[in-house]
């Protein structure tokens, strides 16, 4: 079932069909070059991810955990998660992987601002932030092109704020 969709993307909860897609994404070493300890990184690793997200038991208005697929095809192309902040930063964080033979096409950006649009104006979720390895300076490019601003960073990573309400 689309929870959110664009032009050309869905976001969905995961189910089990998309376990061969999500192995692929977040076993590829281009992908894990990036998520540094974030992720599963083997197949038993991603069943029990999936496992646990395909149930239904974690729906609980605390984070969203989704697949992107595009909607002419249905094709996964990527992950992107939402959810409750541990960092007095923002009220959520977030994570996403687009697979390498997906990216420079725009869904990341395209799905991380509908996603922070959904979160804000049906979750009431007023700030989020996220971040990406200073090297990695596609993933900058979509938070920043997604609307975020760049705040000080951490001593390993440069930090990106979504607040929709704050003043520009």
């Amino acid at each position: 079932m689309e929870l959110i969709t664009t032009r050309r993307l869905a976001l969905r909860w995961p189910i089990e069909s998309d376990f061969q897609s999500l192995c692929e994404l977040w076993t590829d070493p281009r992908v894990a070059r990036f998520m540094d300890d974030w992720g599963p990184r083997d197949e038993p690793s991603v069943r029990e991810w999936l496992d646990l997200h395909t149930s239904g038991t974690n729906r609980d208005g605390t984070h969203l955990q989704l697949v992107i697929t595009l909607r002419a095809t249905a094709t996964p192309v990527g992950w992107l998660g939402l959810g409750a902040s541990q960092d007095p930063l923002a009220d959520w964080s977030f994570g996403y992987a687009i697979h390498p033979d997906h990216r420079a096409n725009g869904y990341a950006t395209e799905a991380l601002t509908a996603a922070l649009d959904y979160c804000h104006t049906h979750l009431s979720i007023e700030s989020a932030w996220g971040e990406c390895n200073p090297a990695n300076t596609a993933s900058a490019t979509v938070m920043t092109t997604a609307g975020l601003v760049e705040v000080t960073p951490s001593p390993t990573t440069r930090r990106f704020l979504y607040h929709p309400t704050a003043p520009h």
